[in-house]
């Protein structure tokens, strides 16, 4: 099976990716319209600076050929995927939408404010993969601009909307994936069933190790945290002051495995 993971930076995708990937029936690659490369995850083999050189000039000429190859290339998995993000290619976007034998996962980050903080910290340090965090004491506080924010939540809400009246006017099965449910793990058995997977799709079919990126406490994102406190009770946003992981488990089990704080925030 064929699938597109559709989303917006520093929704979580790059972990979204390498946690389909790490199983066994999935080869899900990155960011292949990215503007600066073709993030495809074969192996070290098959991908040469002469490969690379190769994908990036055959994305130049013929984006749609490169999405076929792409596609092609399973190494044996039963399932091929990669991600896209707003902006990057509109003709393969619409492609992606419109055919109904690709399995479209549109990933969405419900905290807004969380999503904007992360990406002014990546836009500062030029770290857009998360490479470097995990360390955040390292992390410097971001200022919170009301009006900037404005302009970024509505063009962030209307590429989303867009996106899923678009998918529903063609009538596709999607599957919405929130960046707090991916830890999850019935929820994200749930992913693999949608994308087809046959065999195992218990947590224990993917084994990644994840490190917590940014404080869950929003406000001790910012500089001026005072801003942006008084901005959230203005317009009845207060529950955007904490971003934690979706939890199915009792409170008990939460007690007894010392997880009384959510690890992906």
């Amino acid at each position: 099976m064929r699938f597109a993971i559709i989303g917006s930076p520093r929704t979580g995708s790059s972990h979204l990716v390498t946690l389909l990937g790490s199983h066994p029936e999935i080869l899900c690659n990155g960011n292949v319209f990215h503007p600066k490369n073709v993030w495809v995850f074969w192996p070290k083999k098959d991908l040469t600076e002469e490969t690379r050189s190769e994908l990036l000039e055959l994305r130049r000429r013929d984006p749609e050929a490169l999405l076929d190859r792409v596609f092609a290339s399973s190494y044996g998995r039963e399932h091929v995927g990669f991600k896209i993000f707003q902006g990057q290619n509109d003709r393969i976007l619409d492609r992606l939408i419109a055919d109904r034998n690709i399995r479209k996962i549109v990933l969405y980050r419900r905290n807004v404010l969380a999503n904007y903080a992360s990406s002014l910290a990546a836009k500062r340090s030029g770290d857009w993969g998360g490479k470097a965090e995990g360390r955040l004491e390292e992390n410097p506080k971001v200022s919170f601009d009301e009006n900037k924010f404005m302009v970024f939540h509505d063009a962030y809400v209307e590429f989303y909307r867009d996106i899923i009246n678009r998918l529903n006017d063609k009538n596709q099965v999607f599957h919405l994936t929130y960046y707090e449910d991916i830890n999850n793990p019935l929820l994200f058995g749930t992913l693999l069933r949608f994308i087809g997977v046959a065999g195992d799709a218990s947590p224990a079919s993917v084994k990644v190790h994840h490190v917590k990126q940014n404080p869950s406490d929003i406000l001790s994102r910012f500089a001026n945290f005072p801003t942006v406190l008084e901005f959230l009770r203005t317009h009845g946003l207060l529950h955007w002051l904490h971003e934690g992981e979706t939890s199915l488990v009792s409170l008990g089990d939460c007690v007894r495995n010392h997880r009384a704080e959510p690890v992906f925030g």
